[in-house]
């Protein structure tokens, strides 16, 4: 296991290179938007992290002391390292679509179906994020997002695309070794497998099943519902499925589902998530326009309840 170096703090460091890049702490001040008393502390800071003095003030400027000259050296050249590798990094991500999704969506059904992506859209590969918190734009450096939810920003463009319901399943295995699950009310003492990020999700079916009373903390608790399903796969407890995510265990039988024709609707809807300033650029369009085509295509989402594919 690699030893971790000690590092100083980087605002120390940015107000350092500032300084002795523009040999004035008011300019450094101006640049990076602190009074020069901000910026004083931080070569302070600095210094006494190092146990050395790095340079002098005076009325004529700044003067670097022999530690500093050799620190500064160090210093700019990994400023301007990180500079070129940031807008390396910016201008690739300009040129390809930045998408962040949840790992179950991207994993279960966005993976097999981007093979064909840049053949039918002419677009380079977009880059995928996962995530199972919601995006936020103005700090996240994504273009787009897929996500359950409701239309909540107003700087924000929201396409429907599908709506899921949950409903509860266990592997045979489960089934076989325990007592019989025959009505929703028999789920009580057995381990309800809950993916945390979705901590409604189980309320709001047990609510729709007419149970209550029934903790949904669960014995396994997961970030994703595609760990959740793989565990109850493996006879961990019962899990709730989501649609469409779950077809490949229910056809295989590997899963089973325990109340056929009992499936609860999502609290919130599926939608195609960019910023209002970046609708209109092109790799957007041709993802959105290609994404909603593959859900008009896939069978499974064809049979889901009050699906508004198209609306704008």
């Amino acid at each position: 296991m690699a030893v971790r170096q000690k590092f100083p703090p980087f605002a120390a460091l940015r107000a350092f290179e500032a300084v002795v890049r523009l040999s004035s702490f008011k300019a450094a001040a101006t640049e990076l938007n602190v009074s020069p008393s901000a910026i004083s502390h931080q070569i302070r800071s600095l210094e006494d992290a190092l146990s050395c003095r790095l340079m002098k003030r005076d009325r004529n400027g700044v003067e670097l002391t022999a530690h500093g000259e050799r620190y500064a050296f160090a210093v700019l050249r990994g400023m301007e390292r990180i500079a070129e590798a940031t807008q390396e990094l910016l201008s690739d991500a300009g040129e390809c679509l930045t998408l962040q999704t949840y790992s179950t969506f991207a994993i279960r059904w966005l993976l097999p179906r981007l093979a064909g992506y840049e053949a039918a859209t002419g677009q380079k590969p977009i880059r995928l994020v996962t995530s199972q918190r919601d995006v936020e734009f103005g700090v996240d450096a994504v273009d787009a997002c897929i996500m359950i939810g409701h239309p909540g920003d107003p700087q924000s463009a929201y396409r429907p695309l599908f709506n899921s319901r949950v409903f509860p399943v266990a592997s045979p295995v489960y089934l076989a070794r325990n007592a019989p699950i025959e009505t929703p009310a028999d789920l009580r003492g057995h381990p309800l497998l809950q993916v945390y990020p979705s901590a409604g999700d189980w309320p709001a079916w047990l609510n729709a099943a007419g149970v209550t009373g029934l903790s949904t903390a669960g014995d396994g608790r997961f970030d994703s519902y595609d760990l959740a399903l793989n565990a109850a796969v493996g006879g961990m407890g019962i899990a709730l499925a989501i649609e469409p995510f779950a077809q490949v265990e229910l056809e295989s039988g590997r899963l089973v589902e325990l109340f056929p024709g009992l499936r609860a609707p999502l609290p919130g809807n599926w939608y195609f998530v960019t910023p209002v300033t970046r609708r209109a650029l092109e790799k957007v369009a041709a993802f959105e326009a290609w994404l909603v085509g593959e859900i008009k295509a896939d069978p499974v989402l064809a049979l889901l309840p009050d699906i508004r594919i198209g609306a704008a």
